[in-house]
């Protein structure tokens, strides 16, 4: 099979017409298939982009067939989700990438594969944790206050939060890490295409919950032809991080700062423990004469040269793998598509894991000539484990000091003196600690089963006129637990007051426990249902070859109802039938040490409001909409559609609750014009768009009405309580985004594909306002603040080499976006300038996650204090209503401005190599300070904790000042800035918020290379198979970012994202 020039086309679906046999062509376009004997048997070819041709096969063993392309371009559609338009009539923006383009083994949720695949579109992961879900915003940040990511929409069913704000709010910050996406359930193996619908002509139809995007995904159809069987499977290794990828110090570094810092006489934080497993611990004992001098020297020597590997010990080169089957085929009648998947994926901490089986059946079926239904069924069960409160691997391995050992020379656990305070025994300063024994008595899992199904029936009733009637029901239950055991560190010091089994029944330690036996155990039983229901009268007419016409009348029913049952217990022991235990009761608790007794924490346990919490959400959506595409001349299309959403979050006020959104679109394909034939061999397309539209945004928990949530018994008056948590604003509305978008298409030489737009968006945002005391809260929610965003996005493709032995494809995207925020006029806080988050505009002018520092002026020749501009104002001139502003600095955004991705194919023979970067520019980060484990930098914390190495070269001596930015230890209490507000602020507090520790946060990530061999036709027959395909994949191979990140990966700021080596095999029957 070849195209008109002659070129060989893979992938040509040949198929017997009326029989149920098929086949597809090759990489070099052949093709062979078995036929019964029949005359004049008719062949249908058929290829995305090429006119489906019939040819009648009379008995010839080889057969060259040459397609044509279509002229009309009723080849190619963009799935828009509500339905398919023709790409010579979609005016909107958008990307389509084809989900085997993308596909990464090493993730098994599509959302993590995006990352550089789509110009305007950024994806941060914000955890290398197994089961997290990545941070995808499309064209800048167009709301503070609400959800800033895309919608997804899975064969037109829109898909909800796996859990809304108001069920999460509820959850410990454990488990809403590892709860998913909206589109985690979906296997990627069974996804055709991705659509990213970027401006307002192309997601205004999608009404209220589009302003930040729709993401379109189609997934796989069967294809008429006999049963085919495809199995693939990967196997994926990862490297566990080491110590040479960081600046910490070693155990002789470590030890060697704690004697100097004990020499200079600088103040500690608290009182060092008296223990053997740390510098400052074992100098106590001998001054205390528990140790002698050689004793003590040699307990120094050891403290230097243990150098206990953390890494080692905490993380792992885990080997995770996956498999996938599916069965595909049917006749013209009937199709199916059948597919099972398993997934099993262990994060490089030891602990975390991600289990997954996944499976589909999606039918497809020719009722009549005039009518098809299809239908789908979707299920999946997943199961995520990670860790208890307070446990955090990573993070432990690289703030905890290498002189500490987790083992002793017998091998067992050695439990050092973490400090720790217990509010009913204030003697109690600390308790024993081993990382290992709190991560193996801990941790959190997660559990979801999610089953969809979905219908959609259309019936041609004229050759221009069709209706279609829409189903999508999805039914999930997400249960999680948080638990601590008895035997750990959290449990101790906040519930109990002495280690695990060290105190006696009724002695006075046991009496001043809230917790003599047991731990803590928190659970969520969340289930969602949702329905969508959509209703929709197509028109397709042409009344001559100038005049098309294409519109959809539709109507939209969608809702989504979430009850979450939480509940936390005391005295939960799983090793003993996961049975409780009763705490101590409020009048049996005897505190110790002159304690305060009285509710405090015994309000966690007893009061009201805690423990068992039931919530309930319902959304309802009735939606009417419109789309219509008028085509003149084949040449000037006009497009326009509207969209109004009434939603139950608005209640009565008729006002807001109906909320209209619409766009106009226009474009011309400039090429098409007589008057341009002469160029046309080199600028084979040239098309220009324009659109404008409004887009809406509705906010999860808020509405114009008085909202009131009752309570129980409150303790102290032992009455029934209510509090309010939003007061009544009925001129509160949606918020809403105008956008214009200016694009040119373009194709040069028949090689290079060109897509420009320019973009513009004004948002309307929801902002918290303060409100003065009397008004009984101190804020509340009001339309009050203004974003707009610009910005350039670019794509190019194109393919300079394509022969039968080579080919070579190249795809570039990038894009620039402008943001800035405004209307509001708020007195922004010191603080929330300095931490740049805040449900308010923080500064006219200034982008939404931009941040403001003190400005270092170097450090003092006389002690090594930092210094700052700005801060040295005459008494008499401070103000405590002083601008902040006027003496910050602004830093830049946390937030990438840039974006850029490259992907690249080289195809020999039946090898082929291929490569994905991802770029991300613009973005700073503040960096964690040396000093940033001392609490206001003024005195030296435990020697538990690690520190860096940036330490050793830290201000000394006078001259240091001129080769270093890092001050010298404080050896005074009085070390104080006044500010021009007439605060005062520690001067180590004040550096590490400077820009002395502000980083670029830029970086470019070969996210993945691969290299892939398809096995030749001749050898897969004598094997007894129709295809068979290796590959093997390194993902994340390395990353080019500013060194002052010491090793950890920018876009993650704390952590690595783990290097992943995966060989897979791909075969078909």
């Amino acid at each position: 099979v070849k195209d008109e020039k002659g070129q060989a086309l893979p992938g040509v679906t040949i198929v017997l017409k009326g029989i149920s046999v098929g086949v597809a062509s090759d990489m070099e376009g052949k093709f062979a298939l078995s036929a019964p004997k029949q005359e004049n048997l008719k062949l249908l070819f058929s290829f995305v982009g090429m006119k489906t041709k019939e040819v009648t096969w009379k008995g010839e063993k080889m057969l060259e067939v040459v397609l044509e392309e279509d002229s009309k371009q009723m080849d190619e559609v963009v799935v828009t989700g509500y339905n398919t338009v023709n790409r010579r009539d979609m005016v909107g923006s958008y990307t389509s990438v084809k989900a085997a383009d993308v596909m990464m083994p090493a993730y098994n949720s599509i959302d993590q594969m995006l990352q550089g695949q789509v110009a305007g579109m950024v994806v941060m992961n914000t955890s290398s944790r197994v089961g997290t879900t990545p941070k995808i915003k499309l064209r800048g940040t167009t709301t503070i206050f609400g959800n800033q990511a895309p919608l997804w929409v899975v064969d037109g069913i829109v898909q909800n939060d796996p859990l809304e704000l108001e069920t999460a709010d509820v959850m410990t910050q454990d488990l809403k890490d590892i709860v998913g996406s909206q589109i985690s359930w979906l296997n990627p193996m069974d996804i055709e295409t991705i659509t990213v619908l970027k401006d307002a002509s192309a997601t205004a139809v999608y009404g209220s919950k589009a302003s930040n995007g729709v993401i379109v995904i189609t997934t796989k159809k069967g294809k008429a032809g006999r049963l085919t069987v495809n199995y693939t499977g990967n196997m994926t290794i990862n490297t566990r991080p080491n110590y040479g990828m960081f600046n910490y110090m070693n155990s002789k570094e470590r030890v060697q700062f704690s004697q100097d810092v004990y020499n200079a006489g600088v103040y500690y934080m608290e009182e060092p423990i008296t223990q053997p497993y740390t510098y400052e611990g074992a100098m106590k004992m001998y001054l205390a004469g528990d140790l002698s001098y050689d004793e003590f020297m040699k307990r120094k020597t050891f403290l230097s040269t243990v150098n206990t590997d953390w890494f080692d010990l905490l993380t792992r080169s885990a080997v995770s793998h996956s498999h996938n089957v599916s069965l595909a085929g049917g006749t013209e009648a009937v199709t199916y598509n059948v597919s099972l998947g398993y997934n099993n994926t262990l994060g490089q901490e030891i602990g975390n894991s991600n289990e997954r089986m996944t499976g589909r059946v999606a039918v497809n079926i020719r009722l009549h000539e005039k009518v098809r239904l299809d239908a789908s069924l979707n299920a999946t069960s997943s199961t995520t484990k990670a860790f208890g409160e307070e446990v955090n691997p990573m993070s432990y391995a690289t703030t905890t000091s290498r002189s500490i050992p987790a083992y002793d020379e017998e091998g067992n656990p050695v439990y050092y003196q973490k400090r720790a305070t217990y509010l009913y025994n204030r003697s109690v300063q600390s308790l024993s600690y081993n990382f290992i024994n709190e991560r193996d008595n801990s941790g959190s899992t997660n559990k979801n089963l999610h089953v969809s199904a979905a219908l959609n029936f259309r019936w041609n009733i004229l050759d221009w006129l069709s209706y279609e009637f829409t189903g999508g029901y999805t039914a999930s239950n997400t249960n999680g637990e948080t638990y601590n055991t008895e035997r750990t560190f959290r449990v101790a010091w906040r519930y109990r007051g002495y280690d695990y089994g060290a105190a006696e029944p009724n002695s006075s330690l046991f009496k001043a426990a809230l917790l003599p036996f047991g731990g803590v155990l928190f659970t969520t039983d969340a289930t969602q249902r949702a329905y969508n229901i959509q209703n929709k009268v197509l028109i397709s007419k042409s009344f001559n070859e100038d005049h098309r016409l294409n519109a959809m009348l539709a109507m939209e029913l969608r809702s989504s109802a979430v009850t979450n049952n939480a509940n936390k217990v005391w005295g939960y022991m799983p090793d003993r039938g996961e049975t409780l235990v009763k705490p101590t009761p409020p009048d049996e608790l005897r505190p110790l040490s002159n304690a305060v007794s009285g509710w405090g924490i015994l309000d966690e346990i007893f009061g009201s409001g805690t423990g068992w919490t039931r919530t309930k959400n319902t959304d309802n959506y009735l939606s009417f909409f419109a789309t219509v595409a008028y085509s003149l001349k084949n040449r000037y299309v006009f497009n326009f559609s509207m969209r109004n959403d009434e939603s139950n979050r608005f209640g009565q006020d008729v006002n807001n609750r109906f909320d209209p959104t619409y766009s106009f679109g226009l474009s011309w394909r400039v090429m098409d014009e007589p008057w341009l034939a002469g160029i046309k061999n080199w600028l084979n397309n040239f098309n220009v768009r324009a659109t404008y539209g409004i887009q809406g945004n509705a906010m999860t928990k808020l509405g114009p009405d008085l909202t009131l949530r009752q309570y129980g018994i409150l303790s102290v008056y032992n009455q029934h309580y209510s509090k309010i948590s939003g007061l009544p604003n009925p001129n509160l509305s949606w918020e809403k985004t105008k956008s214009w978008d200016w694009g040119v298409d373009m194709t040069l030489l028949n090689i290079f594909d060109v897509v420009v737009d320019y973009y513009r968006r004004n948002s309307n945002v929801i902002v918290t306002q303060d409100l003065p005391s009397e008004y009984g809260m101190s804020d509340m929610k009001m339309n009050g603040g203004k974003i707009t965003n610009e910005g350039v996005e670019f794509t190019v493709s194109f393919t300079p080499v394509r022969t039968k032995d080579w080919a070579l494809s190249i795809a570039l995207n990038s894009s620039k976006n402008w943001n800035k925020t405004g209307k509001e006029e708020y007195e922004a806080t010191r603080y929330e300038l300095l931490a740049g988050n805040s449900e308010k505009i923080l500064k006219k002018g200034y982008p939404v996650g931009g941040f403001w520092s003190y400005s270092f002026a170097g450090l003092s020749s006389e002690d090594g204090r930092p210094l700052f501009n700005y801060l040295d104002v005459p008494e008499a001139e401070r103000n405590s209503g002083v601008d902040p502003t006027t003496y910050l600095v602004y830093s830049g955004t946390k937030e990438p401005n840039f974006t850029g991705g490259l992907n690249f194919s080289l195809r020999w023979k039946t090898l082929t190599l291929s490569s994905g970067f991802s770029l991300l520019l613009g973005c700073k980060k503040r960096l964690p300070s040396p000093y940033a484990n001392i609490p206001n930098g003024a005195k030296i914390p435990d020697s538990d904790v690690n520190l860096s190495k940036d330490l050793t070269k830290r201000w000394k001596k006078p001259g240091d000042e001129n080769y270093t930015k890092i001050p010298g230890l404080v050896t005074t209490l009085s070390s104080n800035v006044v500010l021009p507000n007439g605060s005062e602020e520690q001067w180590m507090r004040v550096w590490e918020q400077s820009d002395a520790l502000v980083a670029d946060a830029s970086f470019l990530r070969c996210r993945q290379l691969s290299l892939s061999w398809r096995i030749g036709e001749d050898w897969c027959k004598r094997m007894g198979l129709k295809t068979l395909s290796l590959n093997a994949t390194v993902s994340n191979l390395f990353v080019i970012a500013s060194k002052r990140f010491n090793g950890f990966d920018p876009e993650l700021g704390d952590s690595v994202h783990p290097k992943n080596y995966s060989v897979g095999i791909n075969i078909g029957f």
